[in-house]
């Protein structure tokens, strides 16, 4: 493998690799990281910032804080099963001496993901690699990197017979709508646990895509390759009454001995809470801090029996009370 020719403060970046907590569903901070921008947030007339460093943030802490009964008061929340086992955790973010650098590799990445969707269609996934020293010594452990743009169903009817083709997370069509509200659009994400999109594949890729770089001539630093696939791994279906939105997202979670993470910002309340029979962890953004949250409320649980992990928020102008938001997630509990 080829060496940097820049350090970029290597031990740290070596470090925060690999202490670096995992973002969502399958404990794997690879893995997670990858889902969350496989679903991004969706371009509108109204402004949306992206989930940074944690999706829908799925993801797990384990603290003795949790069996307070206060828990909005605390910053800390964690749901527990039949069996006493802690499977869904939530946490502060907290920015550490190796944020800056993840910030810096996601902004260099940035222009190269926007360029490889460019060149998508609708149901398109492909492998793509950066032939740039400086960008790879970020992250040398996942060099090569996928895309994948969504179709877009148009019904509810449209999206479960695809989630059914590819052995999707079936998502219970809401019992109860706000007034007003109607589906708006749905899509199906690859499975990046499975096939062709998984870490362990494209491993396999990496030393075919530096020999390319590598006997190149043209000068070029992007290389894509098209893959294939046939199981999905998350779906996202939006809910609108044309100027607010619920975005309802569903996540395949494999069994797995560790809990579920979800992570929040400041300025934002934490509670647990209990609706249609399930427990849930509830977020609100609550003051100035909080001008990074895509959300006004949030609500995320664990179906345990299904292993699928869902994740419901509005849009932060929405003018749903948290009442009626709580209505509408606890009528998609089975």
């Amino acid at each position: 493998m080829r060496k940097a020719k820049v350090t970029l403060q290597d031990d740290q970046i070596k470090e925060l690799l690999m202490n670096k907590e995992p973002d969502d569903i399958d404990v794997r901070m690879s893995v997670m990281n990858r889902v969350q921008e496989i679903h991004g947030r969706r371009k509108g007339t109204k402004k949306f910032r992206h989930r940074t460093g944690a999706i829908v943030t799925i993801a797990c802490i384990i603290l003795v804080l949790s069996s307070l009964t206060g828990y909005a008061a605390s910053r800390y929340v964690q749901i527990m099963n039949s069996k006493g086992e802690v499977i869904v955790e939530t946490k502060e973010i907290i920015e550490d001496q190796y944020t800056p650098h993840a910030k810096t590799y996601d902004k260099l990445l940035s222009e190269y993901k926007e360029r490889v969707q460019a060149q998508l269609k609708p149901g398109e996934l492909v492998a793509y690699y950066i032939h740039d020293d400086t960008l790879n010594a970020y992250n040398r452990a996942n060099m090569v990197k996928t895309e994948f743009k969504p179709v877009v169903y148009s019904s509810f009817a449209e999206l479960k017979k695809q989630l059914e083709i590819t052995s999707g997370p079936m998502l219970a069509e809401p019992k109860y709508l706000p007034k007003g509200y109607s589906f708006t659009e749905g899509n199906v994400f690859v499975s990046v646990t499975e096939g062709e999109a998984s870490l362990a594949n494209l491993h396999k890729l990496e030393p075919e895509f530096i020999q390319m770089a590598e006997s190149s001539t043209s000068g070029a630093k992007l290389f894509i390759k098209p893959l294939t696939w046939n199981k999905a791994g998350s779906a996202k279906v939006i809910y609108s009454n044309g100027k607010d939105t619920i975005d309802i997202n569903a996540f395949i979670r494999k069994k797995h001995p560790s809990s579920v993470i979800t992570k929040y910002p400041k300025g934002v309340s934490v509670e647990k809470l209990t609706a249609g029979g399930q427990e849930m962890v509830y977020m609100e953004a609550e003051t100035t801090e909080a001008d990074t949250v895509y959300y006004k409320h949030k609500l995320e649980w664990l179906d345990e029996e299904a292993e699928i992990y869902y994740s419901v928020f509005d849009n932060p102008d929405s003018a749903l009370s948290k009442s009626e938001f709580i209505r509408f997630a606890g009528n998609m509990v089975k």
